[in-house]
Order: structure tokens, then C-alpha cells, then sequence
């Protein structure tokens, strides 16, 4: 069922990556806080009703209730590292850190299920992290009162990418553990929950969206919503978590779409470093595919 896997990966790809050009603006609005809040809670209520449809969750263990919380804290993590990430910085810029991801979760897979990778795998992470670094450091005209500078947005970025990969490696197991319904509903409705508290404590504005803004926030709840769901349901159908880095490292390509957009529709214009390193990231998250499939 591999090709389940690489069809519904391009979609959540797609839904990720238009989710990911719409949160530009509305964090501009009404902030990278309450963005991560309610688009957490606005895909969990819309994914909540179609993962009834695939069996009855199995009551976890306390192993498996601290899985969950790591789920629901990691994601919350991510989704506000990488909206502050697009707020600061260009989602040209930023993306590609953030969907590089699959690094982690391949690193993830090395060092703690202990999964030998071949060469050509290790040449794709190299190309990962080169990319990084061409579009890390923005590098001004040589002087005694300049040098080199961090890009903005760029370590909420680098952040971020590492907790989405905790967050759907973990999904990912959780799901061949104890069913598809608690682990999602940890995913958006117990990271949003977890967002919340940490809001009222640190005092964060936390009032509802109306306006139009509402209107883009309903469409990236849809969106992330519908990648979630297609996450889950190459899980189902093929009923083993050994395509879990295939589909993980087809949701990276998201930034093929993000920033499309980005230098299309938001006319962003980048250095040839910066164009150098996103198309180096692109193509070694594609070659990374390639080898882990």
C-alpha cells in the first residue's frame, strides 16, 4: 500500500502548504498566539467526526496517557514556533526550515529505534542541513561595524521542525498503539487545550476571531484538518507504521506549495543564497524520500 501512502502524502502536503500561506496573514491580524490556538481547535473539531468512522480507540496505559501528553505538548510547540517563525520572517525563507522536518524524524528513527540508514540517506540529510545553513545567515557587506546576522524567523523555524517530528513520530505510533481517535484528538484538541492554559497563565490575548479573519481561519482548520486526516489514513489502509517516514517525509514537501505562493502571490524576492539553499532543502527532502520508500 505504498502508493496509498505517496497519494495521500501529496494531499497533506497541499493542505499543509496552503495552510502554511494563509497563516501569514491572519497572524498579521490577530497575532501568532491565538493563530496556534484556534486553528489547533478549529481542525480538531472538523477531523474529530470522520475518525469515528475508523474503529473504537483502545484504552490506553500510562505509558500510553504519557505519549499523549508528549503529542499534545510537542504540537503546540511546533505550531507556535513556526507561526511566530512566519510572522518575523518570509515564508520563503521560513518554510523550508520548517517542512525540513524529516530530518529529525529520520534522525529520530536512527538513534532511538535504532534503524540503520544507508549512505544515499545520509547524502540526503548532508544536503538537508546545507540548506539550512545557506539560508540561516544573511550575510552583510564586509565592515568592522557589520558582519553576519541570524535571519529572521529562522531559529523559531529550526524549533519548530524539530517539534513537528516528535510530534508525528509519536503520532504515528501512538496511532498503531491505541487506535486513530485519541492520539488525533491529542494532536489538535489536546495541543489547543494545552495552548489555553499556558495562555491564561503567561496572559496571553485570547479573544475569539471574527471578521474576516475568521473566514481564513476556518479555511486553514479545514486544511489542517484534511492533512491530518489523510496522515491517518495512510496508517489505516495500510495497516503498518512502516510507511510513517514515507508519508512524514512527503508532508516536508509542503514547502513546494508554501513557497510557490510565497514568491508568486506574495512577490517575495530572495538572494541567490537563499534561492540556492531552499532549492538545495527541496531537492534533498525529495531524494530523502526517494531512499527511505
Amino acid at each position: 500500500m505504498v502508493s496509498v501512502a505517496v497519494i495521500l502524502g501529496v494531499a497533506l502536503a497541499f493542505c499543509f502548504g496552503t495552510s502554511d500561506y494563509l497563516s501569514k496573514g491572519l497572524t498579521g491580524h490577530v497575532g501568532f498566539y491565538r493563530t496556534t490556538v484556534y486553528t489547533l481547535a478549529t481542525s480538531g473539531a472538523l477531523v474529530f467526526v470522520p475518525l469515528l468512522f475508523l474503529g473504537e480507540p483502545k484504552l490506553p496505559s500510562y505509558s500510553g496517557f504519557a505519549l499523549l501528553a508528549l503529542i499534545s505538548a510537542s504540537t503546540f510547540i511546533a505550531f507556535l514556533l513556526m507561526y511566530r517563525g512566519y510572522q518575523k520572517g518570509r515564508l520563503s525563507v521560513v518554510s523550508p526550515i520548517v517542512n525540513s522536518f524529516p530530518i529529525f524524524s529520520v534522525l529520530f528513527a536512527v538513534f532511538v529505534l535504532r534503524i540503520d540508514l544507508s549512505y544515499e540517506v545520509l547524502l540526503a540529510l548532508g544536503g538537508v542541513i546545507f540548506g539550512i545553513l545557506l539560508v540561516s545567515t544573511s550575510v552583510s557587506a564586509l565592515g568592522p561595524s557589520r558582519g553576519r546576522s541570524l535571519t529572521p524567523g529562522v531559529p523559531e523555524a529550526v524549533l519548530a521542525a524539530f517539534f513537528f517530528a516528535l510530534g508525528f513520530t509519536s503520532l504515528g505510533y501512538a496511532e498503531e498503539t491505541v487506535g486513530y481517535l485519541l492520539p488525533v484528538a491529542a494532536a489538535r484538541l489536546g495541543a489547543a487545550s494545552v495552548g489555553l492554559v499556558a495562555g491564561l497563565a503567561l496572559k496571553q490575548n485570547l479573544k475569539p476571531i471574527g471578521g474576516k479573519p475568521f473566514l481564513r481561519l476556518l479555511a486553514m482548520g479545514t486544511l489542517e484538518a484534511a492533512g491530518l486526516l489523510a496522515f491517518t489514513l495512510a496508517l489505516f489502509y495500510s495497516s503498518s507504521i512502516a510507511v510513517l517516514p514515507i508519508t512524514t517525509t512527503l508532508a516536508g514537501m509542503g514547502v513546494v506549495f508554501t513557497v510557490g505562493y510565497a514568491l508568486i502571490l506574495l512577490k517575495e524576492k530572495v538572494g541567490p543564497s537563499y534561492a540556492l539553499g531552499i532549492l538545495i532543502l527541496i531537492a534533498s527532502v525529495a531524494t530523502l524520500l526517494y531512499f527511505t520508500a
